[in-house]
């Protein structure tokens, strides 16, 4: 029987109702994961996580693969042939008649034939070809492996960006709702006096939009906190839901800039790609020596064993499975090599060329890019020396205007602006300091070291 809900039972149901969507909203609030984030363990796991080493990772293992192809060619060459064949017999045998031997039949019906051949090749001397392989298959080996500090250093990289990147937001956030904390105490000041009569409601209005802008940048920060968790989850092969908390506190001090040229000097030394292209050289160089090696004769021996039924070194043929062998030394001299490898000949010197004119182009470019971190670090620790004066005047001119807001001798524009000052001297100091240390990475990433 349908009995409509009383009013003396609205209030327990509506309770109900609540308790149910806490334990609802508490779980799925409770289910993103929060983790307090270090910079060496942010590197770290990037590294471990990243797609291009993994990728590296398998051309290393192809490399590898081919050196292993290269030195089987030294190992000789075996192989096992095996057939039977039923013929028919619709041929008419064909006999000759010999003196001595009597009637002797050429082609006997032998109708149930088998051939099998075991054959045995050995390379002795190829002019050096299989030699100049090895090398060459060994040195692109050694370049790919050269690769994986390149993609390591570019997945630092990147997870270092991003993690100044949060510490920079996370101090932005911090600066900003202490100031807005201090403006709702100063407007609940002015709303005091402007009810004593003593200060106009416009003054009190000027704080609550300075607030206002406050709270609107706030917006912003926590807007661009949230793409930098995101592609930090992303970096990091976690929940891309995962909220990262870094230090807010501090940085590490920045130690001042070495002499360019050391820099210089270490990046030309250390740097992968450089290692990488040198190999591919060699490589280059060693593929040139398997071009010309192609005017050179090959000499090589072998044998092979014959099972076969009927053996056709056997007369007459019988219809019995015969063993025969055989062994001899090849030589093999191909004429036409001497005219037309000539243009594979120029096309590899070409090439060589080529990666030589790369090496030299890359060495500038690296170079270049030391520079301009070098010059860009150095001007980071520029900025911070001078954040830090300015953070002084700041500071001292809100501590005057705000003792002369206390005291009604001044007015509340210009209280604001002194807070303002003060709020981007922090933000500037903050962004400095952050900077510095990102630009400092980025140096020591550009001469191709790994780490602080």
């Amino acid at each position: 029987m349908y009995r409509p809900f009383t009013r003396a039972k609205t209030p327990a149901l509506l309770a109900i109702g609540l308790s149910v969507g806490l334990s609802i909203t508490q779980p799925l609030m409770a289910q993103i994961p929060r983790r307090q984030l270090a910079l060496p363990d942010a590197v770290s796991q990037a590294i471990a996580q990243s797609k291009a080493a993994k990728t590296n990772v398998a051309e290393q293992g192809a490399a590898s693969a081919k050196v292993q192809q290269a030195r089987n060619n030294f190992a000789p060459s075996i192989t096992l042939n095996a057939s039977y064949i039923r013929i028919s017999n619709n041929v008419t045998p064909f006999s000759v008649n010999l003196p001595g031997a009597g009637d002797v039949v050429l082609n006997p019906q032998i109708l149930n034939q088998s051939y099998n051949n075991v054959q045995l090749r050995q390379l002795i001397w190829g002019g050096g070809k299989v030699r100049y392989s090895i090398r060459a298959a060994e040195a692109e080996a050694a370049a790919t492996r050269q690769e994986a500090m390149q993609y390591r250093l570019a997945a630092a990289d990147n997870a270092t960006t991003l993690w100044y990147n949060l510490y920079l937001l996370n101090a932005s956030e911090r600066i900003l709702q202490q100031n807005v904390r201090l403006l709702q105490d100063r407007r609940t000041d002015l709303e005091n006096l402007e009810k004593q009569g003593l200060v106009l409601k416009n003054d009190a209005l000027k704080v609550s939009l300075a607030i206002a802008n406050l709270e609107n940048s706030l917006i912003d920060v926590q807007s661009g906190r949230a793409i930098q968790n995101f592609n930090m989850a992303t970096a990091l092969g976690e929940p891309l839901n995962t909220e990262y908390v870094v230090d807010s506190i501090a940085l590490n001090a920045t130690p001042d800039a070495e002499p360019l040229a050391s820099y210089l000097a270490e990046a030309v030394q250390n740097r992968s790609e450089l290692k990488a292209l040198n190999f591919r050289r060699d490589a280059a160089l060693l593929g040139q020596k398997i071009v010309q090696a192609n005017r050179m004769p090959t000499l090589g021996w072998g044998g092979s064993y014959d099972y076969n039924r009927p053996n056709m070194r056997v007369f007459p043929l019988q219809p019995e499975f015969k063993g025969t062998s055989n062994v001899g030394i090849f030589l093999s001299f191909d004429i036409t090599a001497q005219y037309g490898n000539r243009a594979k000949e120029v096309e590899s010197r070409y090439g060589i060329d080529k990666i030589s004119t790369g090496l030299d182009q890359l060495r500038d470019g690296i170079r270049m890019e030391v520079n301009a971190q070098y010059q860009s670090y150095r001007q980071s620790l520029d900025k911070i020396r001078v954040a830090r004066q300015t953070i002084e005047q700041a500071t001292e001119n809100f501590r005057v205007e705000q003792n002369r807001l206390n005291a009604s001798t001044t007015t509340p524009a210009d209280f604001l602006d002194a807070n303002t000052q003060l709020i981007q001297a922090r933000l500037n100091e903050q962004t400095a300091q952050a900077t510095a240390e990102l630009a400092r990475w980025k140096l020591l990433k550009s001469v191709g070291r790994l780490g602080q």
